[in-house]
C-alpha cells in the first residue's frame, strides 16, 4: 500500500528533490509483496496434500476471481467516469480493470498451469534446473539488459530483443517465485543459511532504493529497478518468505484473520486511497517520511475494516472478496 500512495504523486516532484528520495525509498522498502504473495500461493498450492483437480480449480478459485474481478473492476470504471466523465474511458477501465487489478490475470495464469507445475515440482532435479533456467533467463538476463538501457537505448533495446527471441515464457513471469515457494517451503534452513538469506535481503532493499535513485537522477527522469523480476526485488522477497517461514510456524489469530480479509483488501485499497485523496491526504499534504506511513496506515485499516464487513456478508464473501 505503501508504493502505491508514494506512486500517486511521484511524478509531481522532480527526481533530484528529497521528497522523490524518500518516496523512492518507501517504494523499494514494499516491492516484496506481490512476490511473496505468488510464494506463499506455490507453498499451498504445490503441496502433495493439496492436489486439487483441475475441475475445482475453475470452478472455484479461476471463477471467484473472475466474479470478483467484475465487481471491483465496475466499481472503479464508475468512480473513473465520475471523475472524468468519459463513458469510453470508463468502459476500457472496466474491460481491463484498473491498474492494480492486473494481479488477477497473473494468478489465474498461473493456477491455470498448475498440473504443469506440479509436476516438476514432484522432482528434485526438474525443480532445480527449472528455477536455475529462470533465474538465468527472467532475473539476470533482463536485470542486465535494464543495466544496459540506462547508458544506451540502442544497446539496451537490442539486448531486450535477443532476450525474447528464445520465447522461455514458460520460465519467465511469476512462474518461478511460485515454485520457489514451494520449493523454499519444503526445505529445511539452516542458522547459517538464514543469515546468508537475509544479508541479501537487506543488501537487495539497498539496491533497490540506491540503483533507482542513481538510474532516475542519470535519466533525469524515473527510471527504476522496481520490477518484481529484478534480481534485488528477488532477494527481498526470498529474505521475507524465509523470515515468515522460520519465526512464523504458529501464526496468531490476527494473522489468520488479516489473512482472511488480505485479498477483499487489496481490492478496495486503491478505492481508499483515491477517496482519501479527495479529502486532501496524499503523499506530499506534509512530510513524506511521514505522510507515506501514516497514510499507508489509514489505507490499511479501512481496507481491511471493509474487507471484513464485506466477509461477513455470505454471497458477497463467495463471490467478491
Amino acid at each position: 500500500m505503501a508504493s502505491h500512495v508514494a506512486e500517486r504523486c511521484r511524478e509531481n516532484v522532480s527526481v533530484y528533490s528529497h521528497e522523490w528520495f524518500v518516496m523512492n525509498f518507501y517504494d523499494s522498502m514494499t516491492r516484496w509483496a506481490v512476490p511473496v504473495f505468488v510464494m506463499i500461493s506455490g507453498a499451498l498450492f504445490l503441496s502433495p496434500s493439496k492436489n486439487i483437480p483441475i475441475r475445482k480449480f475453475y470452478g472455484k478459485y479461476i471463477f471467484r476471481i473472475f466474479t470478483a474481478f467484475m465487481f471491483w473492476s465496475f466499481v472503479y470504471a464508475v468512480m473513473h467516469y465520475v471523475d472524468n466523465r468519459n463513458a469510453v474511458k470508463a468502459l476500457g477501465h472496466f474491460i481491463i480493470g484498473h491498474a492494480h487489478m492486473w494481479f488477477l490475470f497473473m494468478i489465474t495464469g498461473l493456477y491455470m498451469i498448475v498440473p504443469f507445475v506440479r509436476k516438476i515440482s514432484e522432482s528434485e532435479s526438474l525443480t532445480k534446473y527449472f528455477l536455475a533456467i529462470t533465474f538465468m533467463y527472467a532475473f539476470i538476463m533482463p536485470e542486465a539488459a535494464r543495466i544496459v538501457l540506462l547508458f544506451s537505448e540502442e544497446y539496451g533495446t537490442f539486448a531486450y530483443s535477443l532476450i525474447n527471441n528464445f520465447y522461455l515464457y514458460f520460465v519467465a513471469g511469476y512462474t518461478g517465485y511460485f515454485l520457489l515457494g514451494y520449493s523454499m517451503n519444503s526445505v529445511s534452513i539452516s542458522p547459517r543459511a538464514g543469515r546468508v538469506i537475509f544479508a541479501a535481503g537487506v543488501a537487495g532493499f539497498a539496491a533497490t532504493v540506491l540503483m533507482s535513485s542513481y538510474a532516475s537522477r542519470f535519466k533525469g527522469e524515473l527510471f527504476t529497478f522496481y520490477g518484481n523480476n529484478t534480481v534485488n526485488v528477488l532477494c527481498e522477497a526470498v529474505a521475507l518468505f524465509v523470515f515468515f517461514k522460520m519465526k512464523l510456524n504458529y501464526p496468531s489469530k490476527m494473522i489468520r484473520a488479516l489473512s482472511q480479509y488480505s485479498f477483499g483488501a487489496y481490492l478496495v485499497h486503491y478505492a481508499v486511497i483515491m477517496i482519501t485523496e479527495k479529502f486532501g491526504l496524499n503523499a506530499l499534504t506534509f512530510s513524506p517520511v511521514i505522510s507515506i506511513p501514516v497514510i499507508s496506515v489509514i489505507v490499511f485499516v479501512i481496507s481491511f475494516v471493509v474487507s471484513a464487513v464485506l466477509n461477513h456478508i455470505p454471497i458477497l464473501k463467495k463471490y467478491i472478496v
